[in-house]
């Protein structure tokens, strides 16, 4: 009984030799195919599982590069803070170190009247003081709602760093404007030096 089944086949006369080669043939030819197509099918799974593992790699590399780019953004907006506090804080430190507002005492005192905004400041000054304010050699800045003097080359560097506070700069106007016609006809005219506003 080791003969195969072809060979029975033939000896029993049910096929020719002819035609039981050619079923084994066609029956290789099958299971050919088919280790054929499992090769496929595993290289197929691994060309699915390569692709899905190169879209996850994307997928992480884009994720990445919108992290990065949030927190270079995080970044800035807090150097920019960081940097405009420490300014702040240089024109605090200008301001301290070189306020020449002095006490002024009673029978010293004249009124000094400033635009601050909107509204019309007053604070009183010793004649000096209202001297070099009128002339544009003190300048009136303000340290948080309090005002302080300080000379030009101190003003410019607060200006430098925060224009808004520099609240009254008579020399500056004066070296920036045009003279006009009109300055030209008044300038024939004395101030008297009693003269408040």
């Amino acid at each position: 009984m080791a003969d195969s089944l072809r060979d029975q086949l033939v000896k029993a006369g049910l096929a020719t030799s002819a035609q039981a080669k050619k079923a084994e043939r066609s029956g290789r030819a099958v299971e050919t195919a088919k280790r054929h197509d499992k090769a496929k099918d595993k290289t197929k799974g691994k060309d699915e599982s390569t692709s899905q593992t190169q879209q996850v790699k994307a997928k992480a590399a884009q994720q990445r590069a919108e992290k990065a780019s949030r927190d270079k953004a995080i970044a800035q907006v807090r150097n920019a803070k960081s940097e405009a506090k420490a300014k702040q804080a240089q024109v605090r430190q200008l301001i301290a170190q070189n306020d020449q507002r002095t006490k002024v005492k009673d029978d010293e005192a004249v009124p000094y009247n400033f635009v601050h905004g909107q509204k019309i400041k007053k604070i009183h000054v010793t004649k000096i003081q209202l001297e070099a304010l009128s002339s544009g050699r003190l300048i009136v800045v303000n340290n948080n709602g309090i005002y302080h003097f300080v000379d030009e080359k101190v003003a410019e560097q607060i200006a430098a760093r925060d224009p808004k506070r520099i609240i009254v700069a008579h020399g500056s106007q004066d070296k920036d404007a045009t003279p006009s016609a009109d300055d030209e006809h008044y300038a024939k005219f004395a101030i008297p030096d009693d003269l408040d506003w």
